[in-house]
């Protein structure tokens, strides 16, 4: 990271550091004669709207501490100027630099936007962070280096301010689609990659209506099941954070439009960075499942690799699996890179993987060398006799994709292994084979249909020739 210094108006690279901001030891604050000038810029180095909406109590906490000070805010304009060379390719919010005004508009400590600033601006690098603590939100951080004490920043969740004319659309919205009854929103961003769901969906509320914001269309999530009442899409971003402030209840990724209504409405997050560090929010419920999140943090998606399931895919069985499997063996026909064999042996007993390619096998292997409990075999297992272990209970079934092979690995796991259960990748990408031949034994009454898992309808896999699916993208089956 580079530590940067701000001198009218202009960016300098200082040095690179580990660690922005200085120890506590060191015993660095903000320069008195800086304080005696009584006249202030809060200023953010990262423009989204929530990397400014976590510092958005500065301006009153600073006018609490120094009543005669003035706190300005850079304007759009004076951060285009600064920053526009250093973030050309970050466009958050479909504008650059113009959430400082989104978050600040309206406040009543703020005296005014500027378009330039002489002297030095004391800026997020600027902070005073504990390397034995990481998790200190960075408004409390920034403070310290401006010399206020815990007691003084202790009221420093964010705060936004609305205009009366913006309330009254807010209200009106709210009225129209909820009347005066609780209601939800639910945020899904681009930065989520669905390995969570279930954490999400504990935390909502089935019985009150929500407004929704997701990143791909709301039918191609796990969370279509909601009592939807708005799409907030195409809603200015203030009128969001309104209605989101009135909320009973936010619930989504950890994201910023979420994490700055914290101060009005309950907010459950699922968490992104471990630790947290400077992005944690006070009063932020973060949500976790550790040993599912350990268990996936290697494995390369299916947006990334075709040759691997997706993240959401292996998150969903481990889901559906759950603590039922930990004595029981599952052998992968079809284990290429062995990327979910890995995911798999945190919830199986012993993991059998096989396929015939031996070079795929020895990838496997490397990646995998830090576990006992996976045994990888090259065969294969449509030119020989089936000779494996025929203590399995699962057979995770993600071969050669044409409809006989797929009818033929059908066929050997519940003449081979005593009533199998059988979990098919690729069931929505491949309809007029897998899907087909998976079908057709539903059909006949010899396998039924658990639960169907991974994306769901229409989402697109790229690194597969930008097939889409046609149905969700694994399916788990039991022998009759």
């Amino acid at each position: 990271m580079i530590f940067w210094r701000i001198l009218d108006n202009k960016v300098y690279p200082v040095e690179e550091t580990d660690t922005l901001g200085f120890e506590q030891s060191e015993g660095l604050r903000i320069p008195d004669e800086y304080l005696e000038k009584q006249e202030f810029t809060v200023m953010r180095t990262a423009h989204g709207i929530g990397d400014w909406g976590i510092i958005s109590a500065m301006p009153r906490l600073l006018k609490e501490k120094y009543p005669d000070c003035k706190v300005y805010v850079p304007s759009t304009k004076l951060l285009e100027n600064m920053f526009v060379e250093h973030f050309n390719n970050w466009n958050p919010w479909n504008s650059k630099f113009q959430n400082a005004e989104n978050i600040f508009k309206h406040n009543p400590y703020v005296d005014g936007f500027k378009d330039f600033v002489s002297g030095e601006i004391f800026h997020d690098h600027y902070r005073i962070y504990d390397k034995n603590n990481l998790d200190i939100p960075l408004i409390e951080q920034m403070l310290k280096f401006w010399q206020f004490s815990e007691d003084e920043y202790k009221d420093s969740q964010p705060e936004i301010y609305w205009s009366d004319e913006e309330k009254k659309l807010g209200d009106s919205i709210i009225k129209e689609y909820v009347g005066t009854n609780d209601f939800g929103c639910l945020l899904i961003s681009d930065r989520y990659d669905y390995t969570m769901d279930k954490l999400i969906k504990d935390k909502i509320n089935e019985s009150i209506p929500h407004f929704y914001w997701t990143e791909r269309p709301i039918e191609q999530t796990e969370f279509d099941y909601i009592n939807k009442v708005l799409d907030m899409r195409n809603m200015d971003v203030r009128i969001q954070l309104y209605i989101k402030s009135k909320a009973k209840y936010n619930v989504g990724n950890q994201c910023g439009t979420s994490q700055i209504v914290s101060r009005y409405s309950d907010v459950y997050s699922v968490q992104r960075q471990f630790p947290i560090a400077h992005n944690l929010v006070r009063g932020e419920n973060l949500l976790d499942d550790e040993y599912k999140r350990v268990h996936l943090s290697r494995a390369p998606d299916k947006f990334e690799s075709k040759t691997t399931t997706s993240l959401k895919f292996k998150a969903d069985l481990i889901d559906f699996l759950g603590d039922d499997f930990k004595d029981k063996n599952v052998i992968e026909i079809g284990c290429s890179l062995g990327y979910t064999s890995h995911a798999l042996s945190g919830y199986f007993n012993k993991v059998t993987a096989v396929d015939f390619d031996p070079a795929r096998i020895n990838s496997a292997k490397d990646f995998s060398k830090n576990k006992n409990n996976i045994d990888f075999i090259v065969k294969d297992v449509y030119g020989t006799k089936w000779d494996f272990d025929k203590n399995h209970q699962v057979v995770f079934i993600d071969c050669v994709h044409d409809y006989p092979f797929v009818k033929n690995d059908i066929i050997n796991a519940i003449n081979y292994f005593y009533k199998p259960m059988l979990v098919f990748d690729d069931y929505g990408l491949f309809p007029n084979s897998v899907m087909k031949a998976v079908n057709e034994f539903i059909d006949d009454g010899i396998l039924r249909i658990l639960a169907k898992i991974g994306h769901k309808k229409d989402v697109v896999f790229e690194k597969t020739a930008h097939k889409i699916l046609k149905d969700y993208e694994g399916i788990i089956c039991q022998e009759m």
